[in-house]
């Protein structure tokens, strides 16, 4: 080749350029292609369902927001419960948002009996004429990374208070210090980054084709650990606490722009109940001198201790000082009120430090906890806003506990889920007094309970009633109650169901139903208010069903059997038939002898005969069913 035909510098250049883009290219061609596809980014934390024909939009907590964050497990993610709510905001509605972890959720507590429910009665009882809606962003086994955004995301949506109840998680949830979903990252940049490229279609796409199931016996606990153990000197204690400080003031930061009041909230954890949950001689002995200075009466030498053993404790489940002193830094920084619930119940406890009285377990309240936590959290946002209200006399816990619903079945739900907690080894090890407590309430719950309800309650521990979510045992109880024709004990237990569940989803309307059905086996009618409750439920199944929100077949199914509650038994036809397109197994059967009553109620026999024919010839063991149907098609 001639001097002349060698390539010029600029086309040598643009030659290597190329050949360095090209990858980078094909990169970029399959991102957008699988981004098309709708992999990658992170769902928002709430987001809108669909318009009302009233114009408002049905607005909800997205349970699977957090998944992405949990990259290292996502068979077994940490979650929000999903609460509707509607935009624009309704006239004199006071509308909080509660951010935070587990405890901020209310676990193990269903949500009758959580922080959010008793904040939102005491705030009501303050502000009469006012509808107080508080939004419940408590998302369970995440560090406060994830909370920044889930913050970003709740103040579009027109809130006047954000109370934060962050801090219990900053080692061991998702984006701590010490968890399996933290990538060895710890600093708030590095945390950035880290969710800025697990945010990327590729990334998620060959996550998914690695991830190996963990074994099943592992408990989420164990799970989430990326280190069991963490010295006290760790330079990650002190990053968890940088990072809880730095993370909360982006939060507040976040809700000053928005001109949006805050209240931070310091979080409780069982200091003077609870041993070190590792293994420590120094932790141990802290604990051990606790003890002997609360039996002498010196709480303030007890509580120091109390404090020192939970901070020697090699598995930091619990917030530390410094994780407590970061949560108050950051209020005094953003001059943000400070509702010190730590404190309070450090102050209200026999030990000088906080209990088995205010805490189920190491961090998670107790429903006289909630209680406690809510009243300090109303105190203080009726100060924050500033607004005109009612005095009134504080009651006694369990007055609120009554009010909303306290019973023998959510009681053996905690208590059975806490004995699980207290069996997984480690904690078994630290804590054989807890485990030995909570197996023997369950133990003598099972001891009162009805044979049948025992076999609802030993169902309920198991996966099989839940399908994505847990499944009230109030609700299960019930229908125990209904089929033995105790209606009148079953109609508390439905209602109760109803709120333990969010609005717009298939269970509500299960509830809703056999609720009504419980009432017209009472009073021999349904009254015009129940026919109006029915209406309310027909409108929600249909508003999710055009929304693409339920897709089991079960919505269809309680709107068909709200429908012929109303006796709207022409219009509970279609729902029914779609319905049983969807179910099988005991459901399927359900909707057919329902639909076979509509049938006839309509003057359509032969379709009532052929569905009842169809289902003796090919339903196999469930033939038996349709036989007894049989009975109810009229004489030749």
């Amino acid at each position: 080749m001639k001097p002349s035909d060698a390539p010029s510098k600029t086309r040598r250049f643009f030659f290597r350029l190329i050949l360095l883009a090209a990858p980078l290219l094909l990169l970029a061609a399959a991102e957008l292609a699988l981004r098309a596809t709708g992999r990658g980014g992170y769902p928002p934390f709430l987001r809108s369902s669909g318009k009302l024909p009233s114009g408002a939009e049905v607005c909800l907590v997205e349970p699977a927001a957090s998944k992405p964050y949990f990259f290292a497990n996502p068979s077994r993610p940490g979650y929000a419960d999903q609460t509707n709510f509607l935009m624009p905001k309704p006239a004199d509605t006071l509308r909080i948002v509660l951010i935070g972890e587990s405890a901020a959720k209310g676990y193990p507590q269903p949500r009758n009996l959580a922080m959010s429910a008793f904040l939102e009665t005491m705030l009501a009882e303050r502000l009469p004429g006012r509808t107080i809606e508080v939004i419940n962003l408590g998302t369970t086994a995440v560090a406060s990374f994830p909370l920044v955004y889930a913050t970003r995301d709740a103040l579009a949506f027109d809130p006047d208070l954000v109370i934060f109840y962050v801090g219990n998680n900053e080692f061991f949830g998702a984006y701590g210090t010490e968890s399996i979903n933290a990538a060895g990252v710890s600093s708030p940049t590095g945390l950035r980054m880290i969710r800025a490229l697990r945010g990327l279609a590729l990334a998620q796409t060959l996550s998914a084709w690695l991830y190996r199931e963990p074994p099943v016996d592992r408990s989420l606990m164990e799970e989430m650990m990326g280190r069991a153990v963490v010295p006290p000197d760790a330079p990650s204690r002190e990053r968890a606490a940088r990072n809880l400080r730095a993370n909360l003031d982006a939060m507040l930061a976040a809700t000053r722009d928005a001109g949006v009041p805050a209240i931070v909230c310091t979080t409780a954890s069982n200091e003077g109940g609870m041993a070190p949950i590792g293994e420590s001689v120094e932790a141990l002995a802290a604990f051990r001198r606790a003890e002997q200075f609360a039996a002498q009466g010196d709480l303030s030498a007890a509580r120091e201790a109390f404090l020192d053993a939970r901070d020697l404790d090699p598995m930091p489940w619990r917030p530390t000082r410094a994780t407590e002193n970061a949560i108050r830094d950051a209020a005094a920084a953003a001059g943000a009120p400070l509702c010190d619930i730590a404190t309070i119940f450090r102050d209200e406890s026999p030990r000088g430090a906080t209990t088995w009285d205010l805490l189920d377990d190491h961090v998670h309240l107790s429903v006289a906890g909630q209680i406690r936590a809510a009243r300090a959290m109303t105190e203080t946002a009726l100060a924050a806003l500033d607004l005109p209200h009612q005095p009134v006399t504080w009651p006694d816990w369990t007055d609120y506990a009554q009010r909303h619903g306290t019973n023998l079945y959510d009681a053996y739900r905690v208590d059975h889920t806490l004995r699980t907690l207290f069996g997984i080894p480690f904690m078994a090890r630290a804590n054989p007094d807890a485990l030995a407590r909570f197996e023997t309430a369950v133990r003598r719950a099972e001891e009162r309970l009805p044979a049948p309800i025992l076999a609802e309650a030993r169902r309920w521990q198991t996966m099989t009633p839940h399908a994505g979510g847990i499944r009230p045992l109030t609700g299960m109880a019930a229908r125990v109650l209904l089929a033995n024709n105790r209606p009148d004990l079953a109609l508390p237990l439905y209602e109760l169901a109803q709120q333990q569940v969010p609005d717009y989803t298939s269970w509500y309307l299960e509830y809703i139903y056999f609720a009504l059905a419980c009432r017209e086996k009472l009073n021999g009618a349904l009254k015009p208010e129940d026919l109006a409750e029915a209406q309310h439920g027909i409108d929600q199944g249909r508003f999710l069903l055009a929304h693409g929100e339920s897709t089991t077949g079960l919505t269809e199914r309680y709107v068909g059997r709200l429908h012929q509650l109303r006796g709207e038994w022409s219009e509970a036809i279609p729902m029914l038939l779609a319905a049983r397109k969807k179910l099988y197994a005991e459901d399927k059967v359900a909707a057919d002898q329902a639909l076979v009553m509509s049938y006839l109620k309509t003057g359509d026999t032969p379709a009532a005969a052929a569905l009842i024919d169809d289902g003796i010839r090919h339903s196999g063991r469930f033939a038996p069913a349709y036989q007894q149907m049989k009975s109810l098609l009229p004489a030749p």
